[in-house]
């Protein structure tokens, strides 16, 4: 299917005007791969409109958003910024490869919870993100020191809270009761003003590059 730049421009303008998203994963045996949705209040399910996959066995992350899953023409991508990276930074380049923002995981607070922080191109935060539970997060990581018999304690709901300005701004969760990862993706008016391309990056990096 051939993508125009009049379908590039419909689904920018469509996700930019929703305040609610759903991200599916796709099962592949290599590489992860999603389905980005519009959903209505209440509702699991969606239109796909963003194709995502992560690349095979790339030493820079390489995770693309296409219109068509088949296509090799891309809306938007996630690229890290230096091969094998050990800072948890990863750009957020536009359909011509140029930088909207930047994803950084925030290593030292995530030892305990999980945090990161959304930058624009100039290097300001635009807002952080953080598992939404203490006891959930301390629950996880010690089922890491256990036996195989605890391990299921790491699939424990993995929701975060984003929050601008010291106010919470949005919240990114799992559904629950599918075996698939499920998440919903909601937005309050304090996100105004950011590029939603970063938000649905961020929202992909939380399940393909968060033990990265």
């Amino acid at each position: 299917m051939s993508v125009s730049a009049a379908d590039h421009a419909q689904v920018l303008a469509a996700i930019e005007a929703a305040d609610r998203l759903l991200v599916q994963q796709v099962f592949r045996p290599v590489a992860n791969e999603y389905r980005i949705s519009i959903a209505a209040p209440g509702s699991k399910e969606g239109r796909p409109l963003l194709f995502v996959k992560q690349k095979r066995l790339k030493v820079r992350e390489d995770i693309r958003f296409r219109l068509d899953p088949d296509s090799d023409d891309h809306l938007f991508m996630i690229k890290s910024k230096t091969v094998f990276e050990f800072r948890g930074r990863h750009e957020v380049l536009d359909d011509q490869g140029q930088p909207i923002g930047l994803l950084e995981k925030d290593f030292a607070k995530s030892l305990l919870r999980s945090h990161w922080h959304v930058r624009d191109v100039a290097g300001v935060e635009l807002f952080e993100a953080r598992e939404a539970s203490w006891p959930i997060a301390l629950i996880r990581r010690v089922a890491d020191w256990f036996p195989d018999w605890v391990a299921f304690l790491q699939w424990l709901p993995f929701n975060f809270t984003l929050v601008r300005d010291g106010e919470p701004v949005g919240d990114y969760r799992r559904i629950l009761g599918t075996l698939r990862d499920r998440y919903v993706l909601e937005l309050s008016p304090g996100l105004q003003g950011v590029d939603r391309r970063l938000l649905l990056a961020f929202a992909i990096a939380l399940d393909a590059l968060q033990d990265r």
